[in-house]
């Protein structure tokens, strides 16, 4: 494996191993639009996956949050067996959607692997978050709910870039404009 890039994750009782197809949905969209100047912020980070790899693929700083304190917990542990340090990836226990702790316009990507009923009152909140011309990346989403989060994406009024599939997941990546 000295090609690949290696990433140890033990999710503890946190969601995100890796393997799942909407983690796998939103690193092949990370990939695509991370940067060396990109700040990154995980909503519902669970072991911190997304902004442990969004650094790993050159991003400037990573900010998770998570409601669950084990996901705190979770994603501090795979920071330190990935040798990611606290200066490159703060995390946050909260609910950005009631209390901001995280910064206004300050994100030139936010992810968001959530499942849709909690996507679809996020989305109208987090645009508060993005840079102008930043880069929403969804996931989470069971197909039959597809056209809820895409309707709720446009809604909040961010442009719809691409929505992509695996398995029966979905995600929508979309851009403020």
């Amino acid at each position: 494996d000295s090609d690949k890039m290696v990433i140890h994750i033990d999710p503890g009782t946190a969601f995100g191993t890796g393997m799942h197809e909407t983690t796998q949905l939103c690193i092949r969209q990370l990939k695509k639009y991370v940067t060396e100047d990109t700040e990154i912020l995980d909503v519902g980070c669970g072991s911190g996956i997304l902004g442990m790899l969004a650094l790993k693929f050159g991003a400037k700083h990573s900010v998770g949050t998570d409601l669950d304190p084990c996901a705190i917990d979770a994603t501090y542990e795979n920071m330190d067996n990935n040798g990611i340090s606290r200066d490159q990836y703060e995390v946050m226990i909260g609910n950005i959607i009631d209390e901001d702790k995280v910064g206004y316009e300050k994100y030139d990507i936010v992810a968001a692997n959530i499942l849709a009923d909690v996507l679809v009152p996020l989305t109208p909140v987090i645009i508060h978050q993005m840079k102008k011309g930043g880069i929403y990346i969804t996931s989470g989403i069971i197909e039959d709910k597809e056209d809820v989060v895409v309707k709720a994406v446009k809604e909040a009024g961010l442009e719809v870039l691409e929505v992509n599939h695996q398995g029966e997941w979905v995600s929508v990546t979309a851009r403020k404009n």
